[in-house]
């Protein structure tokens, strides 16, 4: 077996054709959460998935913890601290049930998989 050297290895690493990932769709969604972390958006993911009233609590108990928690910088660099939590969308949704078959994923993300090249027996097992 030939061995490849570093300097080949690190060129054949950064040669990605990163073009198969250059697309987009238009969002199209009808459960959008917004940005930003707070009481609120646990209230309306609650809402929006129908979940029960100890859930919600138990939900902004956790809320309650976290945003009283210093970040762990003691085991982890600093960069944590950049995170801006209140510029991630938290939930995102179409509104369609859980799929389990391939013939029920829709035609967007089937396109997306072909786009990507991604095997087919991989794309019968991540749509369930």
């Amino acid at each position: 077996m030939a061995e490849i050297d570093e300097s080949q290895a690190q060129r054949e690493a950064i040669e990605v054709d990163r073009s198969k990932g250059d697309f987009k769709y238009e969002e199209n969604y009808a459960f959008d959460a917004g940005v930003g972390l707070s009481a609120a958006t646990v209230d309306y993911i609650a809402k929006v998935k129908g979940e029960e009233e100890w859930i919600r609590e138990f939900r902004q108990k956790s809320l309650k913890i976290f945003q009283d928690m210093p970040m762990p910088t003691h085991w982890a660099t600093t960069d944590l601290e950049n995170i801006k939590f209140e510029d991630i969308r938290y939930y995102l949704s179409k509104g369609q049930k859980p799929v389990r078959t391939w013939e029920e994923v829709p035609d967007d993300v089937k396109k997306t998989f072909e786009r990507l090249g991604i095997p087919e027996s991989e794309r019968k097992f991540l749509a369930g």
